[in-house]
């Protein structure tokens, strides 16, 4: 009777071989091109574009963007040495320059220099939501509890939604809550607990850690300290996905000027903590100063006209109704016109206002209005 099999006695060795090769070489790949320390959340910034966090007037730390604890500790240690204190809030664009050159700096930095009787302390977040700007805000005002908060509002990131624990590190391993009093705080609440206290990953619903959980902890823990390979996974799962989010966009032809609807469910909650972060600032008798960056002009915005409109009537309409500040498309103004020592602040229309429910709108960018600083 005739073999089934009529393949050579040698094809399972090659096969083994060939096994064995394409195993060898995959473990090159990944302790080569994959090696090194990425910043996959800075992907979108280009190559252009250097980040800058902003520094103290004898280079202390007082800019973060992840609140690990040595930045806690070096926040409240900078902070002692003055009588007032602004943070800022912001994303991407507050710690990054677009072809940096020698010398440059972020503007909250600026701002340092210019007002040194001032502590200025910085928490900027890469796309970072309102949603993540209220529980930034709440938990730094009970750790400091600034005289001033500045806050932007980016039309793009009112996109996004919910909390990112790797941005709140010192927030999530305190197992930190906000003090609540609408349903949006409570959901920010119960994202924060789960956050601080997630399911297990054996499956369990206990938030005990499994004999699963331990082992498997230890075990990568000790793969990544003694193999590159271990350690570079998550470089070539961060390249991976990149790859893909670029091959979508060159298929269906999105670039940085592609028009992006909002979406109307995470653009209301975000107002909302905008609204709720105002409220709250109000309460610990802090004053707020909320700005719209500027666009370029050079090139399409990746706004729909109507809702970006829309978006700048919302936001001028909270500032009608709430204490505090708003800054209509401008940004680099602030270095100028913050005031010193939180005493007032010199307006387009020529008159001090920093407790009226006051919208300013700025001149052009070129032609800044300086008041006298002391």
């Amino acid at each position: 009777m005739a073999s089934i099999d009529n393949r050579p006695a040698i094809q399972p060795s090659i096969d083994v071989l060939l096994l064995l090769i394409g195993s060898i070489a995959g473990l090159v790949v990944m302790a080569t091109v994959f090696s090194g320390n990425r910043s996959f959340e800075e992907a979108a910034l280009g190559s252009l574009t250097a980040v800058h966090e902003a520094q103290g007037p004898q280079g202390e730390n007082t800019h973060c963007q992840r609140i690990n604890e040595e930045d806690q500790t070096a926040f409240l240690e900078f902070v002692s040495k003055y009588a007032s204190t602004i943070l800022f809030l912001g994303n991407s664009q507050t710690h990054s320059i677009n072809q940096k050159k020698e010398g440059e700096a972020v503007y909250p930095e600026l701002i340092q220099k210019r007002l040194d009787s001032i502590a200025i302390l910085t928490h900027s977040m890469p796309n970072a939501n309102l949603q993540e700007f209220l529980v930034s805000h709440a938990w730094w005002t009970e750790q400091i509890n600034p005289e001033m908060v500045v806050v932007p509002a980016f039309m793009d990131d009112l996109r996004e939604d919910g909390l990112r624990g790797d941005f709140l590190k010192s927030i999530v391993s305190g197992g930190y809550q906000m003090e609540t009093s609408h349903p949006l705080e409570v959901k920010l609440n119960e994202q924060l607990d789960f956050l601080t206290n997630p399911p297990s990953e054996a499956g369990s619903e206990s938030k005990e850690q499994t004999p699963q959980d331990i082992s498997e902890a230890a075990l990568n823990d000790w793969l990544s300290e003694h193999t590159s390979v271990w350690r570079n996974r998550a470089n070539a799962r961060g390249d991976l996905f990149l790859g893909l989010y670029g091959f979508r966009n060159k298929l269906f032809g999105i670039n940085a000027s592609t028009q992006r609807k909002m979406i109307p469910a995470r653009y209301d909650r975000n107002l909302k903590a905008l609204d709720l972060l105002c409220t709250r600032a109000g309460e610990n008798g802090q004053r707020v100063l909320v700005y719209i960056p500027p666009i370029r002009t050079d090139v399409a915005p990746p706004y729909d006209p109507e809702e970006y409109l829309n978006f700048k009537r919302d936001i001028e309409s909270q500032a009608q109704r709430l204490t505090w500040l708003f800054l209509n498309d401008y940004l680099m103004a602030l270095s100028w016109r913050l005031p010193v020592p939180l005493a007032g602040f010199r307006t387009a229309r020529g008159h001090s206002s920093l407790r009226g429910r006051e919208v300013v709108q700025l001149p052009s960018p070129r032609t800044p209005v300086l008041p006298s600083l002391p």
